[in-house]
C-alpha cells in the first residue's frame, strides 16, 4: 500500500499546546495579547462552579483573582482558544461527587458555551485522575483527561492520562530546578512527541512560584518553541491534536480501483479510506497523507479527495503529502498529470 497516514498534522515533527489552570481573567493581561502576537493558540481550564466569580477556594494562592465568566471564555474560543472542564470544585473528588465535578461541570460549562467539552483537567494533583474519575469522564463523553505528570505524549499513548509539562518558575522542594524555556523540546523533536504546558495566570512576578512562570518567563517559552521548532512544530489546541490522534488511530485504509473494484490502473491510484467506532464527538476530521508514486507524476501533482482536487506537495523524490477533511468512506484518487 503506498498511501499512509503523517503521525501529526500537516507532516510536522512535533506539537506544542500551552493549558491554563483556573481560567483567571487576568490572563488578558499579558497571556492573552501573547498569544495574539506569536499567533499560538491557547487552552484554559475552567472551575465550573466558580465561573465568573471572584475565586475564593481553600487557601489557593489565586484567591481574589476572577475567573473568566461565559462572555470572556466564548471570546478566547472565537480567537482559536480551547476549553476544559478543571471540575466544579477543585476538591479532591470522592466517588459520590463525581455527577457534580464531570457531569454536571460539563454540562454547565457547554450551556454557557455553546460548545462541546471534551477535556477534563485534574484540580490539585494526581489524585483526581484515580479510576473512578475517569470512568466517569468516560461516560460523560470526554475524549481525554489531562493529568500533572511532567512527560511528553506520543502518537499511541493513551488519551485519559494526558501528561502536561510544569511550565513554573520552579519546582517544590526538596526537587527544586531553575526555570527551563527549552524543557522537553529536544525529546518532543526526536520522538515526534506532543508537549502540552501547563501554568495559572503569568503577571510581572509568578504569583505562586511553584505554580507559574512570569509574563517574561512566557515569553520567553514562546519563543523558543518558535525558534526552535521552525517548520517543524505544529501549534495546536489541545481539541485539534486529540482529534487527529483519534482520526489517525481509527482509519483503515483500502487500496480500490477506479469504480470501487481492485482493477489496476497504471495511471491512477485509489484509496478507500474508513473510520470504525470513530467517536461522534470529535470536532477536527482532518488527516495529512502521504503517497508514494512515480517520478513523473510528482511535476504536476494530481491528487483529489471525494472528487474535489487537493493541493500537494513533493516533500521527498517520489513522495506527495496532502491534508485533506476525512469522513468515513473517504476516497482519494492520485493520477498521473495529462501530457501535453
Amino acid at each position: 500500500m503506498n498511501l499512509s497516514i503523517c503521525p501529526w498534522k500537516y507532516g510536522k515533527r512535533w506539537v506544542y499546546s500551552i493549558t491554563y489552570d483556573e481560567a483567571l481573567a487576568d490572563l488578558h493581561r499579558f497571556a492573552v495579547p501573547m498569544h495574539e502576537e506569536y499567533g499560538i493558540p491557547g487552552h484554559v481550564e475552567v472551575v465550573v462552579g466558580q465561573m465568573g466569580e471572584i475565586r475564593n477556594i481553600g487557601n489557593s494562592s489565586f484567591n481574589g483573582y476572577r475567573h473568566m465568566n461565559g462572555t470572556e471564555l466564548r471570546d478566547l474560543i472565537a480567537r482559536g482558544w480551547g476549553v476544559g472542564n478543571h471540575s466544579w470544585s477543585h476538591e479532591v473528588i470522592a466517588p459520590e461527587m463525581v455527577d457534580r465535578e464531570i457531569g454536571r461541570a460539563k454540562e454547565v460549562l457547554e450551556e454557557a458555551l455553546g460548545e462541546p467539552i471534551i477535556f477534563y483537567c485534574s484540580p490539585g494533583d494526581n489524585t483526581n485522575m484515580a479510576e473512578h474519575v475517569l470512568e466517569a469522564c468516560r461516560r460523560h463523553n470526554y475524549l481525554g483527561a489531562m493529568s500533572l505528570t511532567d512527560a511528553l505524549n506520543l502518537p499511541g499513548d493513551e488519551l485519559f492520562w494526558i501528561n502536561r509539562t510544569a511550565l513554573h518558575d520552579h519546582y517544590y522542594p526538596p526537587f527544586y530546578s531553575a526555570y527551563d524555556p527549552y524543557r522537553n523540546i529536544r525529546q518532543a523533536q526526536e520522538m515526534q512527541g506532543w508537549i502540552i504546558d501547563y501554568c495559572h495566570c503569568p503577571l510581572e512576578t509568578a504569583v505562586h512560584p511553584n505554580k507559574d512562570c512570569s509574563e517574561a518567563q512566557l515569553r520567553q517559552r514562546l519563543e523558543t518553541v518558535l525558534s526552535e521548532g521552525g517548520d517543524a512544530v505544529w501549534c495546536a489546541v489541545p481539541e485539534e491534536a486529540l482529534s487527529y490522534h483519534l482520526m489517525r488511530r481509527h482509519a483503515q485504509i483500502e487500496v480500490v480501483g477506479r469504480n470501487g473494484t481492485h482493477d489496476d490502473d497504471a495511471n491512477d491510484q485509489h484509496y478507500r479510506i474508513a473510520l470504525p467506532d470513530l467517536p461522534e464527538q470529535v470536532p477536527y476530521r482532518s488527516l495529512t497523507l502521504e503517497v508514494s508514486v512515480p517520478a513523473a507524476w510528482c511535476r504536476d501533482p494530481r491528487v483529489s479527495a471525494d472528487g474535489q482536487e487537493l493541493a500537494a506537495e513533493v516533500v521527498r523524490p517520489g513522495v506527495l503529502r496532502v491534508t485533506t477533511p476525512v469522513r468515513d468512506g473517504t476516497e482519494v484518487e492520485v493520477r498521473e498529470s495529462p501530457r501535453s
